[in-house]
């Protein structure tokens, strides 16, 4: 741990949505961390569509400025204090809506920040941020050996989701409307289907899995129809059927004896903890509830899947765009392009920003 008396403050550029359904870019000021907090100089942030694009849509016209962004990897530049496990130079992964935000220099709570292993690339490991949602998703269904699981959406979470089934030995089929997501899907080694019949496929017995089934409703927009036929599919299984949303969706479930035992989750960001800035810095302490873990594991949890192969950002198609050419990424993930995300790049590693007298 490195004291921050005399850390000189930066000045950076953010991303910030406003006027405008695209987002603006401001400079700020960053002053040395405070306790419980890191500096970082960012190499990489990554898109969160489904989220920015939601705000970026609901704060136009209002005049605010709300900064973009929480997925960002980069160099610990300076150490706040209490802080406990890193030191300036450290290589991290950095999360949290508000603080690992879009832009060269973020503060962010050490327990929403991890270290990246030696030979990982700092773009790969971004994606943990990402792939930590993906992770809380698989603990919320609790799935056990012999289950088999389809994700409705092959956006970045869907995805994520889908290649942790299939890692830990789940039958797993990604679904998406558009063939360019699909093929997308395949890319990775994933079972895709196009369209909306998988679910109306009446199987014979023998292709039925061992347990259950588990629907994970990845998606955007109205999803009442999609979550009648998961129902449904999940039903015919001999196992528990559950579905579990992890998308901004909407959906009208009739309630009634027809839908058999079916347990209906909600998988809500990645952890306990998250959102909580004592926990977060260190000032109090959280337990998650039982099969579940809080940000600080799911984060490691996620670094530890790409490590190990499991995730393979890699493989992902996600394009590397400077942060000078943020309007026209936002411009085209609003058509739903064949990559799920996009990943921003600040220069020279995260090592620029100006130093004020």
């Amino acid at each position: 741990m490195t004291s921050t008396t005399g850390t000189p403050a930066l000045t950076s550029r953010r991303l910030v949505a406003g006027e405008r359904a695209l987002p603006d870019t401001v400079t700020v000021r960053t002053g040395p961390p405070a306790r419980g907090e890191l500096r970082v100089r960012a190499a990489y942030s990554l898109v969160s569509p489904g989220t920015e694009l939601h705000y970026l849509d609901r704060w136009a016209g209002t005049g605010e400025g709300l900064p973009l962004g929480y997925c960002s990897a980069g160099v610990v530049d300076a150490v706040g204090p209490g802080v406990a496990g890193f030191s300036v130079g450290d290589r991290v992964t950095a999360m949290g809506w508000g603080e690992a935000v879009h832009g060269d220099v973020v503060t962010v709570a050490y327990r929403l920040c991890r270290r990246v292993p030696d030979g990982m690339d700092l773009a790969d490991a971004v994606v943990a941020n990402l792939a930590a949602t993906a992770v809380h998703a698989m603990d919320r269904a609790g799935l056990r050996p012999g289950d088999e699981t389809a994700v409705v959406g092959a956006g970045m979470v869907g995805l994520l989701v889908a290649q942790i089934a299939a890692a830990r030995g789940h039958r797993a089929t990604v679904l998406d409307l558009r063939p360019e997501r699909v093929r997308a899907a395949a890319g990775l080694g994933l079972t895709a289907h196009s369209g909306r019949d998988f679910f109306d496929g009446e199987e014979k017995a023998a292709e039925l899995p061992e347990g259950g089934r588990c629907v994970f409703l990845c998606g955007t927009g109205e999803a009442g129809e999609t979550l009648a036929a998961a129902a449904r599919w999940a039903g015919r299984a001999p196992g528990r059927p559950r579905l579990v949303g992890v998308g901004r969706f909407s959906a009208r479930v009739d309630f009634s004896v027809e839908l058999g035992n079916l347990d209906i989750r909600y998988a809500a960001r990645c952890g306990a903890g998250y959102r909580d800035p004592s926990y977060a810095r260190g000032l109090t302490d959280v337990s998650a509830p039982e099969g579940e873990g809080t940000v600080t594991e799911n984060l490691q949890r996620a670094l530890d899947l790409i490590e190990q192969g499991a995730i393979r950002p890699a493989r992902m198609g996600l394009p590397r765009v400077p942060l000078e050419r943020a309007a026209e990424v936002y411009a085209e993930l609003h058509g739903r392009p064949a990559h799920p995300a996009v990943i921003f790049t600040y220069g020279n590693h995260g090592v620029a920003g100006r130093r004020e007298p």
